[in-house]
């Protein structure tokens, strides 16, 4: 350390630092110049005067003379922080340290007092403090849950909604595995996903969002939409899920395509019944017609043949439109529905297409039957429309209780979008709400899949979107 007295005054004298020196009855015996500020007046007025009553608290101060004092009950030096006011101009946040000593020459005890300016960082806490307690708030009253996790998958928070959409209490949730609140296969897989993505730092759901499947602590699985944040810190990284429970939603959707069903079931039934039925009648009169006319005239039998003709050809579209409002009776005709859907598309569109189809489980309804047709009829649309598919491949498997249903063409595909367009979301909706999850790979120039799963575990989480040509089925 410097001997030179200037060196040394410099240093003392440095602006944010207070220094002062007291003896047993607090009078001062030296201050520097931030403290004769903070008094108000200058430093020689202040000697041998209990002026740091001015700037310390009662509490502070007699802490202070109590070190000097009674040096068995206070041996240790005393820190604390308080507010003063320099000058009565601002305020500042003082941090104090304060310890005993005895002079050289006369042995007596004294304290010497330092401080440092600290209400720059005093703000920053505060303004941190108030920042915590509204993240707090919002956290604590927010409609969704959620969760953070370490890069272990260690549950690390976990907010009231958390609470009462998955059944558990932050006591028991926090510090367990974050699988605890995933299915199978999720489960057993979620180690294996994390681990990928610190490796590869390959994304599949941070920062997109998705719709998954939850498990509530009573074993019940419920649909839920999540979204996963990470976070960098320098205790390592760290992910934030936001989950919404999307059961009502769901039930919502599930009614409003069951309504939409049932209303272009009624609208194919009353074309087959009503507008089929005049239309084949009117058919049978003008054939009759024709028939007579036959003695009379030859051109006016022509023309009664020709409407004839037309009225067979209207009854034809009005069966195959009815068919399209209602292709299916019941579930066990969901084979022969593809099939003719096939037949349809390569007779009005000059495409190939190769249906191979098993006949749905026993336990399949005719609703999830409907649904299934109507993903492989707006999967064909797609292929043939917006890739201009030469060749369409359907196939659909039961494997047990579960089916697999694919479709594959040849068009141009496509990049992964941001956001999928009305039919692609419609599918998806058929998919959940028969219980099966839909996924859609496709790449430009390789053409598109479309896999339906239902009543089996889903798809890897790895696996979705991949542009992958090949046949899921032929995996199996």
């Amino acid at each position: 350390m410097p001997r030179n007295p200037a060196w040394a005054r410099a240093m003392i004298h440095s602006p944010g630092l207070f220094a002062a020196v007291v003896d047993a009855t607090g009078h001062i015996l030296y201050v520097n110049d931030a403290v004769a500020s903070a008094c108000g007046c200058g430093a020689d007025a202040l000697l041998r005067q209990p002026a740091l009553e001015r700037i310390l608290s009662s509490d502070n101060y007699h802490r202070l003379i109590e070190l000097v004092v009674n040096p068995d009950k206070v041996n240790d030096p005393i820190h604390f922080e308080q507010a003063c006011c320099c000058n009565q101009e601002h305020h500042r946040i003082v941090a104090y340290v304060a310890s005993r000593h005895t002079q050289q020459d006369t042995d007596e005890p004294i304290a010497i007092l330092t401080g440092f300016d600290v209400t720059g960082r005093a703000q920053m806490t505060d303004a941190l403090r108030r920042s915590e307690a509204q993240i707090r708030a919002i956290v604590e009253t927010a409609v969704d849950a959620i969760i953070t996790i370490d890069d272990r998958g260690n549950i690390e928070s976990f907010n009231p909604a958390a609470e009462r959409i998955f059944g558990y209490t932050a006591a028991e949730a926090i510090g367990q595995k974050v699988a605890l609140l995933m299915p199978e296969p999720y489960h057993s897989e979620h180690h294996h996903y994390v681990n990928n993505y610190l490796r590869t730092g390959h994304a599949k759901i941070i920062g997109l969002g998705r719709e998954v499947t939850g498990l509530r602590k009573d074993g019940s699985t419920f649909p839920m939409y999540l979204a996963v944040g990470e976070q960098n810190t320098s205790d390592g990284r760290h992910f934030t899920g936001i989950v919404r429970d999307i059961t009502e939603r769901k039930r919502m959707e599930a009614e409003i395509l069951h309504i939409a069903e049932r209303e272009q079931r009624r609208i194919g039934q009353d074309l087959h019944d009503g507008l089929g039925q005049m239309l084949t009648g009117a058919a049978m009169v003008s054939k009759a017609i024709a028939q007579r006319l036959k003695k009379k005239s030859k051109l006016l039998a022509q023309e009664a043949e020709n409407l004839t003709a037309l009225l067979n050809e209207a009854i034809v579209q009005t069966r195959q439109l009815a068919r399209g409002l209602q292709p299916l009776d019941q579930a066990d005709e969901f084979p022969t529905a593809l099939q003719e859907l096939g037949f349809q598309t390569e007779s009005i569109l000059g495409i190939s297409c190769r249906i191979r189809a098993d006949a749905l489980p026993d336990s399949c309804s005719l609703l999830a039957a409907t649904h299934l047709y109507r993903i492989a009829q707006e999967a064909m649309n797609n292929a043939v429309r917006h890739g201009q598919a030469k060749n369409i491949e359907v196939n659909s498997k039961t494997l047990g209780t579960a089916v697999r249903l694919t479709i594959r063409d040849d068009g141009s595909g496509f990049a992964e979008p941001r956001g999928r367009g009305l039919g692609l979301r419609i599918m998806d909706y058929r998919a959940r709400v028969i219980g099966g999850h839909l996924d859609i790979r496709s790449s430009p120039g390789t053409g598109t899949t479309v896999v339906c799963s239902v009543g089996g575990p889903e798809p890897a989480l790895e696996t979705v979107h991949h542009a992958d040509y090949s046949s899921p089925l032929e995996k199996c």
